[in-house]
Order: structure tokens, then sequence, then C-alpha cells
């Protein structure tokens, strides 16, 4: 293969869904983590944490996911037959691939589960977390077919499984581009536990026009937690940090992003995001330095991929080359790995490249497995790349007759539109571009 989300150049500007779906998927999971603790066949060795304290920094939270792992390793080893330990052996895996973005973690996940499922009795079985799995890796239908597993249980689900559920559903539909109706399933959820959707409207409402509104959603969520942590608040203020991003309000965005950092430091989505804005600024030295040790913390291509980019910037053509071709075996591992998790991201590795076959590759593959906006959008690029015009045209178009509205939407088909020689429409889609004041 020869890449990240959210087509735009540069093509560092990718990771801001990413990081909204892992932690709409996993949000219930985190909520459960915060207040369950995992019988303990050891401690965790000169830690202010051991006797129950919270984690504040990326390191303290991967040293305790790794000792959770481990220990929720050896109850299910002890207990192979109880499909309930091999359940809370994914959820430790899963909380520790939100915190490190390895594949191998969900990977494990994966594979705890299935053991579950082989030992658990006809009917039984962890569905909910196999289903929060399957829409972390943008398995859909998965997803559906586990939900709808739990709408046939004898005894029906507790009313906070209800409401998740149903604002599950309401997940599915959104990156369907069904817009409308993951309202519906998150007024569904509401009523069964009021404000539980309050993350989900945030990104709802910024991806469909009312950005304003996201942030009243964001401390609803907030206050859903009975007890924010200072990972939850880090992440809150992430996304607030991104929803400015997408606005082109790069001072706010740093500034959210800082205080991210400063509520959970050594965070690399965190870093990522300040890495971004700082090439952005045209402050390259710092974003630079800054994306090497984040390489270096986590081997993740798109961050090799930006590296590459901006030696490239530079004149450093060899240096860019090896950088490129060193983010493509990974990209090559994960597409193997879980590619409908992939696609979306791998595309902008392509794109970068300029091998725009492979780029309308994945971006078709990518649409078939999420059909939202985004994916439309880079559908149209990589259409637009192989020069492929009038489908492209049509794309947006279908895009831009939704409710789905961001700048990278307007920023893309401002360029549709130039290329189509209509000069009247690309010059409405380039103000519409323009960052919010």
């Amino acid at each position: 293969m020869t890449a990240t989300t959210s087509p735009a150049p540069p093509a560092i500007l990718k990771w801001g869904l990413l990081a909204l779906l892992a932690i709409a998927a996993l949000w219930a999971i985190d909520r459960l983590a915060s207040e369950r603790s995992v019988p303990s066949v050891g401690t965790w060795p000169d830690s202010p944490y051991a006797s129950g304290g919270l984690p504040r920094s990326q390191a303290d939270a991967l040293a305790r996911a790794d000792l959770a792992v481990a220990n929720a390793r050896a109850t299910a080893s002890a207990a192979p037959d109880q499909w309930l330990m091999h359940e809370i052996l994914a959820g430790e895996y899963l909380g520790r691939a939100q915190l490190s973005g390895n594949y191998d973690d969900y990977a494990a996940a994966e594979a705890a589960l299935d053991t579950a499922f082989k030992v658990a009795m006809p009917g039984s079985g962890p569905h909910m977390m196999r289903a929060s799995l399957e829409f972390t890796m943008h398995r859909l239908a998965g997803a559906e077919a586990q939900l709808a597993a739990m709408d046939r249980y004898a005894v029906p689900p507790d009313i906070g499984d209800r409401a998740e559920m149903a604002a599950m559903r309401g997940d599915i539909a959104f990156y369907r581009g069904e817009y409308q109706a993951a309202l519906g399933h998150y007024d569904e959820a509401d009523a069964l536990v009021p404000g539980s959707t309050g993350f989900r409207r945030a990104i709802h409402t910024a991806r469909t026009g009312a950005p304003d509104r996201a942030e009243a959603h964001f401390v609803q969520a907030e206050r859903a937690y009975r007890w924010p942590t200072p990972q939850t608040r880090g992440y809150l203020q992430l996304q607030r940090g991104i929803v400015n991003l997408d606005r082109g309000r790069l001072d706010a965005a740093m500034d959210h992003f800082r205080k991210a950092d400063e509520l959970f430091p050594g965070r690399w989505l965190i870093e990522e995001h300040i890495a971004e804005v700082l090439t952005l600024q045209g402050k390259t030295q710092e974003a630079e330095k800054l994306y090497q040790a984040i390489v270096r913390r986590t081997g993740h291509p798109e961050f090799i991929d930006a590296l590459a980019g901006i030696a490239e910037a530079k004149g450093n053509t060899a240096e860019a080359r090896q950088l490129h071709a060193r983010a493509s075996a990974i990209w090559a591992k994960r597409l193997e790995q879980f590619p409908e998790a992939t696609y979306g991201h791998a595309i902008d590795h392509c794109a970068a490249n300029s091998d725009w076959p492979c780029a309308l590759r994945l971006a078709e593959q990518n649409h078939t497995a999420r059909p939202f906006g985004e994916a439309k959008i880079k559908l149209a690029e990589a259409l637009l790349g192989n020069r492929r015009t009038v489908e492209a045209r049509a794309m947006i178009e279908t895009v831009l007759a939704s409710q789905w509205r961001t700048k990278d939407l307007h920023r893309v088909a401002a360029i549709v539109y130039r290329a189509s020689d209509m000069a009247a429409e690309a010059q409405a889609q380039e103000r519409l571009a323009q960052p919010d004041r």
C-alpha cells in the first residue's frame, strides 16, 4: 500500500473524528471502569494510586491499565468457564486501547470476547461490550446484531443498558448519514436516563451546522459522570478544542488543548492536536519535535506521515520518502487487522503519496462501511484525484443536500466546483469555508 480522518490540507488534520468515535463508542465502558474494581492478584508498587486514587496522567493510567489487564487475565485463567471473567478481561483491554490506540489491544479484546461467547450459555454473553467493540471498529452491522441479541433476552436489560442500546443505535444511524433518526434514538435514551446523551449530541450538533450548541452538551456530558476524572475532563477539553479547530479557530482550539494537557498530561491524542495547531500556525520546528516524541512513544503511522509532510515541506524529499515507506508498512498491517477501522485514515496516506487509485479504493470501502458526511467528502476528493470530476461533484452535492455542515465540506466543495468550471458556486463555498469569528 502506498492516509487519517477528515480530508484536508495539510494531511495531518485528521484525528479529530477518530477521537470522537472512540470516546463515543467506549463512553459507557469508561464510566463502568471508573466505578468497577477488578479482582486483584497484585499491587501497583510505589504508586500513590495503589490505595484507590485516580490516575492523573497518561503514564499513571497506562500503568494502572497494565496491572488491570494482568489481574483480569489471571482471573479469567482461573475461571475459564465463566464468561463474565472473559468479558472483564475484554473490558480492560479496551480500556488500555483507549489510552494507547494500539490495535493489538483491540485484537486481544476481540479474542477475549470470542472466548466469552464460546463458554456462555445460548442467549447470554457480553453482547453490549461486543457491540461497543464492533462499533469502535466501524462494523456497524456487527454492532446492530449484538443489540438485536439483547432485545431477545428472556429478562430485559436494565434501564441503564436500554438507554445505552438506544444511544448506540443513534450512533449507528449517525454514521449511516441518518442524522434525524440519530436524534430520535438519543431522545429515546434520554427518556430512559435523562441527560445520558450529552456527548453524542455535542458531536451531532458540531457536525450538522450548530457548533455553538455543542458546549452546552459537553457540560451535560461532564455532569453525567458521578465523579469526572482528570482523564474524563481532559477528554472533554480535547473535544471542545476539536470543535474549535474544525471551525478554524486556532487560538481557541489551542487553549482547550493546553487545558486538556494540563488536566491529563502525556496523552498522545492531546499532544498531536497541539502539534497540528502548531503546524497550522507556522511553528513547524515545535510541531516536528512534538510529533517525533509522539512517534517514539506510539509508533502510529499517521504521525509518521505528519513528519513526512513536514520533511517534504522543508525540501527533504529523501527523508519524506523513507518516512512514508515506514508508515506504509504499518498501514498495511492495520488494514489486515481491522480494515473497516483503518480505511478512513489510510486514505490520506495514499493521497499524500499521490496514489489516487489507492485513495479511491479505500474511500469507496470506507463509504460502504459508514456512508456519513465525512466518508462522502473523502470519496469526493478521491474521485476528483482520479479526474472523475462529474462523479465528485455529484457526491459532494449529496452532502450539501444533507444536514452535514463542516468547514471541510465547504473547502472540498469549492475545489470540486473549481474543477467543474463553476466559479460562482466555488466562490460561495470558499466564503463558507472561511474560519468562524
